[in-house]
């Protein structure tokens, strides 16, 4: 791996930053508040507009070709601006690169193009309320019916299903499996389907995620996703390695280190230049973390699943950020729990301290994904 970015990348990185200045401005949130959502569909059209709605995907299917590390930077430089893009990365990086891996030529021509011209969202729905952690553990039931498939039972804590066109689902296809990792299944949803009911949860972080309830949902047999019964497989290798990849929030923690050291400088009382090292140490783990992401694009790139360093790159931006909000929350003190844009920083030290627990659990535990470092990085056994 080269550590130097091509003058192409260097472009892309100027013109997306440029474009974060100019859109993301405290309209976009104060409309996106006053609708109570965190999607704001004219932001997400404006980015497909630019082709960066599924920009790494062939051209074929509606991308623009581009390498995964210009992804990492566009990530980068709208977390650094603190864009929305639950959305976008939902529909992309869950079920568009999913169908990109194991999807039938059908599905890749009609959900794709779709997506990156932004008609299309889509949702990732695998939780369910006996089947955390233990994910292998999940009982919605796919039953063939003349071609079709018919699904019973219920998800939940899926983000965005409210606002979402599709979701991908996991389902027990097979109840004869010889174990629980077998007999899966992936579908891909439209979410108005009849028999399918969903029900909003707000959370303490201040979003929505769902219960969905499926009462003999009718799926047409075109939309399994990837073989029948080979879900699991399709979910460890794939699915799970793009969410955990996904999710890392580099440019968000630069952002937050930025802004605690603005409030830091010219300070030269004990405390400052206690805070000034505590920041300087969070710096060079968020610089290694940024590298290390890059890296894992890079790798996608070469044609590897980097499933270590996926988990270990969530793993590590998570811890971060729980760090980097506690340290926030000494340096501000009281104004650290102010919430809005005319708080410090924005109100976003109350906002992460608030939502913390979904950084750190959300696409695995930190339990869950030292394991999976243990296992594949390490090459250690399992536990009995």
């Amino acid at each position: 791996m080269e550590f130097e970015f091509s003058e192409r990348h260097r472009q892309f990185r100027a013109e997306v930053r440029d474009f974060a200045r100019a859109e993301v401005t405290p309209e976009l949130f104060a409309d996106m508040e006053r609708r109570g959502s965190e999607f704001h569909a004219g932001f997400h059209a404006k980015l497909a507009a630019r082709g960066w709605v599924g920009m790494q995907w062939p051209r074929e299917y509606g991308g623009q070709g581009l390498d995964n590390l210009h992804v990492s930077i566009f990530n980068e430089e709208m977390e650094y601006r603190f864009a929305p893009l639950t959305r976008s990365r939902t529909s992309v990086v869950f079920v568009g690169q999913s169908i990109i891996a194991f999807g039938s030529e059908e599905q890749k021509r009609y959900f794709l193009p779709r997506i990156a011209r932004g008609e299309l969202t889509g949702v990732w729905a695998l939780t369910e309320p006996g089947a955390g952690s233990d994910a292998a553990a999940i009982r919605l039931r796919a039953t063939e019916s003349g071609g079709d498939w018919i699904l019973d039972g219920e998800k939940i804590f899926t983000s965005g299903a409210q606002e979402a066109d599709y979701v991908m689902v996991a389902a027990r296809s097979d109840a004869n499996a010889r174990s629980k990792y077998h007999g899966i299944s992936l579908f891909l949803v439209p979410m108005s389907s009849p028999g399918l009911t969903v029900r909003p949860i707000r959370t303490t972080g201040g979003w929505s995620v769902n219960q969905e309830i499926f009462e003999g949902v009718r799926v047409p047999g075109w939309l399994l996703l990837g073989e029948k019964n080979k879900g699991w497989q399709n979910i460890t290798r794939y699915t799970l390695n793009f969410e955990r990849a996904g999710i890392a929030r580099t440019g968000l923690l630069l952002r937050l280190g930025d802004e605690l050291g603005r409030l830091l400088h010219g300070s030269s009382s004990a405390s400052a230049l206690q805070w000034r090292h505590a920041l300087a140490e969070l710096r060079a783990e968020i610089v290694a973390a940024r590298w290390l992401g890059y890296r894992v694009a890079w790798l996608y790139d070469q044609g590897q699943v980097p499933t270590a360093e996926s988990s270990m790159i969530k793993v590590l931006t998570a811890d971060l950020l729980e760090r980097t909000v506690n340290l926030g929350t000494d340096i501000l003190g009281w104004a650290g729990m102010l919430r809005g844009r005319q708080a410090p920083v924005e109100g976003r030290i109350e906002f992460f301290l608030r939502s913390i627990w979904f950084h750190l659990v959300g696409g695995g535990t930190p339990d869950i994904q030292r394991n999976i470092i243990a296992q594949w990085g390490l090459g250690l056994p399992r536990e009995n």
